[in-house]
Protein backbone atom coordinates (compact mmCIF):
# COMPACT_ATOMS: atom_id res chain seq x y z
CA UNK A 1 0.00 0.00 0.00
CA UNK A 2 1.72 3.38 -0.84
CA UNK A 3 1.39 6.22 1.26
CA UNK A 4 -1.38 8.07 0.19
CA UNK A 5 -3.58 5.32 0.06
CA UNK A 6 -2.41 4.22 3.61
CA UNK A 7 -3.66 8.25 4.43
CA UNK A 8 -6.83 8.09 2.53
CA UNK A 9 -7.26 5.16 4.58
CA UNK A 10 -6.39 6.33 8.01
CA UNK A 11 -8.37 9.81 7.11
CA UNK A 12 -11.81 7.93 6.07
CA UNK A 13 -11.58 5.61 9.44
CA UNK A 14 -11.10 8.76 11.58
CA UNK A 15 -13.99 10.53 10.09
CA UNK A 16 -16.16 7.13 9.94
CA UNK A 17 -15.46 7.03 13.28
CA UNK A 18 -15.71 10.61 14.42
CA UNK A 19 -19.27 10.42 12.73
CA UNK A 20 -20.17 7.23 14.37
CA UNK A 21 -19.06 9.44 17.88
CA UNK A 22 -21.59 12.22 16.50
CA UNK A 23 -24.54 10.49 15.98
CA UNK A 24 -24.31 8.93 19.39
CA UNK A 25 -23.71 12.34 20.71
CA UNK A 26 -27.00 14.01 19.03
CA UNK A 27 -28.54 11.09 20.48
CA UNK A 28 -27.55 11.37 23.97
CA UNK A 29 -27.03 15.47 24.17
CA UNK A 30 -26.32 17.69 22.21
CA UNK A 31 -28.70 19.49 18.97
CA UNK A 32 -31.51 16.95 20.41
CA UNK A 33 -31.74 18.35 23.84
CA UNK A 34 -29.96 15.66 25.74
CA UNK A 35 -30.65 12.20 26.88
CA UNK A 36 -33.08 13.46 29.41
CA UNK A 37 -35.29 15.18 26.58
CA UNK A 38 -35.03 12.12 24.72
CA UNK A 39 -36.10 9.92 27.38
CA UNK A 40 -38.73 12.30 28.25
CA UNK A 41 -40.29 12.44 24.30
CA UNK A 42 -40.16 8.25 23.94
CA UNK A 43 -41.53 8.12 27.35
CA UNK A 44 -44.38 10.05 25.81
CA UNK A 45 -44.52 8.14 22.40
CA UNK A 46 -44.38 4.98 23.61
CA UNK A 47 -46.27 5.65 26.92
CA UNK A 48 -43.80 4.12 28.81
CA UNK A 49 -44.40 2.41 32.45
CA UNK A 50 -41.84 3.04 35.63
CA UNK A 51 -40.15 0.15 34.59
CA UNK A 52 -39.78 0.55 30.93
CA UNK A 53 -38.51 4.35 31.87
CA UNK A 54 -35.42 3.02 33.94
CA UNK A 55 -34.64 0.21 31.27
CA UNK A 56 -34.65 3.15 28.74
CA UNK A 57 -32.33 5.54 31.40
CA UNK A 58 -30.27 2.70 31.21
CA UNK A 59 -29.89 2.33 27.19
CA UNK A 60 -29.50 6.13 27.07
CA UNK A 61 -26.54 5.75 29.78
CA UNK A 62 -24.79 3.02 28.06
CA UNK A 63 -24.86 4.92 24.52
CA UNK A 64 -23.50 7.93 26.57
CA UNK A 65 -20.44 5.92 27.88
CA UNK A 66 -19.72 4.37 24.81
CA UNK A 67 -20.07 7.45 22.78
CA UNK A 68 -17.19 8.58 25.30
CA UNK A 69 -14.93 6.19 25.20
CA UNK A 70 -14.88 5.99 21.25
CA UNK A 71 -14.79 10.01 21.37
CA UNK A 72 -11.75 9.67 23.74
CA UNK A 73 -9.78 7.23 21.96
CA UNK A 74 -10.45 8.85 18.44
CA UNK A 75 -8.96 12.18 19.42
CA UNK A 76 -5.75 10.84 20.35
CA UNK A 77 -6.22 9.76 16.33
CA UNK A 78 -7.34 13.12 14.72
CA UNK A 79 -4.63 14.68 16.90
CA UNK A 80 -1.80 12.02 15.90
CA UNK A 81 -2.25 11.72 12.26
CA UNK A 82 -0.91 15.12 11.75
CA UNK A 83 2.35 14.03 13.56
CA UNK A 84 2.11 10.72 11.41
CA UNK A 85 2.19 12.73 7.98
CA UNK A 86 4.55 15.15 9.31
CA UNK A 87 7.40 12.97 10.29
CA UNK A 88 10.02 11.59 7.62
CA UNK A 89 8.55 7.76 7.21
CA UNK A 90 4.73 7.17 7.92
CA UNK A 91 4.69 4.75 11.17
CA UNK A 92 2.02 2.15 9.82
CA UNK A 93 1.88 0.58 12.41
CA UNK A 94 1.12 3.45 15.15
CA UNK A 95 -1.19 4.51 12.55
CA UNK A 96 -2.91 1.42 13.04
CA UNK A 97 -2.86 1.46 16.27
CA UNK A 98 -4.60 4.05 16.45
CA UNK A 99 -7.11 3.30 14.68
CA UNK A 100 -7.90 0.55 16.21
CA UNK A 101 -8.23 2.12 19.31
CA UNK A 102 -11.70 3.38 19.09
CA UNK A 103 -12.70 0.04 17.99
CA UNK A 104 -11.58 -1.79 20.65
CA UNK A 105 -12.93 0.73 22.99
CA UNK A 106 -16.43 0.09 20.74
CA UNK A 107 -16.40 -3.60 21.57
CA UNK A 108 -15.04 -3.40 25.21
CA UNK A 109 -18.33 -1.62 25.65
CA UNK A 110 -20.63 -3.59 22.96
CA UNK A 111 -21.40 -6.54 25.37
CA UNK A 112 -23.21 -3.58 28.33
CA UNK A 113 -24.60 -1.39 25.11
CA UNK A 114 -26.13 -4.92 23.45
CA UNK A 115 -27.32 -6.03 26.84
CA UNK A 116 -29.23 -2.78 27.84
CA UNK A 117 -31.02 -2.64 24.44
CA UNK A 118 -32.17 -6.19 24.60
CA UNK A 119 -33.50 -5.41 27.90
CA UNK A 120 -35.56 -2.22 26.84
CA UNK A 121 -36.84 -3.61 23.77
CA UNK A 122 -37.73 -6.79 24.97
CA UNK A 123 -40.13 -5.06 27.37
CA UNK A 124 -42.09 -3.39 25.24
CA UNK A 125 -45.29 -4.65 24.06
CA UNK A 126 -45.97 -5.90 20.81
CA UNK A 127 -48.01 -1.82 20.57
CA UNK A 128 -44.91 -0.22 21.72
CA UNK A 129 -42.66 -2.16 19.64
CA UNK A 130 -44.49 -1.57 16.45
CA UNK A 131 -45.02 2.47 17.08
CA UNK A 132 -41.45 2.77 17.49
CA UNK A 133 -40.66 0.46 14.49
CA UNK A 134 -43.18 3.05 12.59
CA UNK A 135 -41.41 6.18 13.66
CA UNK A 136 -37.78 5.14 13.14
CA UNK A 137 -39.02 4.34 9.42
CA UNK A 138 -39.91 7.80 9.59
CA UNK A 139 -37.10 8.74 10.48
CA UNK A 140 -34.94 6.89 7.94
CA UNK A 141 -36.76 8.23 5.27
CA UNK A 142 -36.37 12.13 6.56
CA UNK A 143 -32.94 11.34 6.75
CA UNK A 144 -32.61 9.53 3.63
CA UNK A 145 -34.56 12.49 2.05
CA UNK A 146 -32.35 15.07 3.30
CA UNK A 147 -28.92 12.88 2.49
CA UNK A 148 -30.22 12.33 -1.13
CA UNK A 149 -30.64 16.04 -2.10
CA UNK A 150 -26.83 16.64 -2.84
Amino acid sequence: MNKKTLIAAVTATAIGLGTLGAGASAWTKGRHGGGERMIHRVTELLSLNEGQVVTLQALQAEVAETRELVRGANSELMNNLTEFTRANTFDQQAALDQINEPLTALQSNAPELVNAAAVFFDGLSAEQKTTLKDRLEKMQERHAKRNNKG
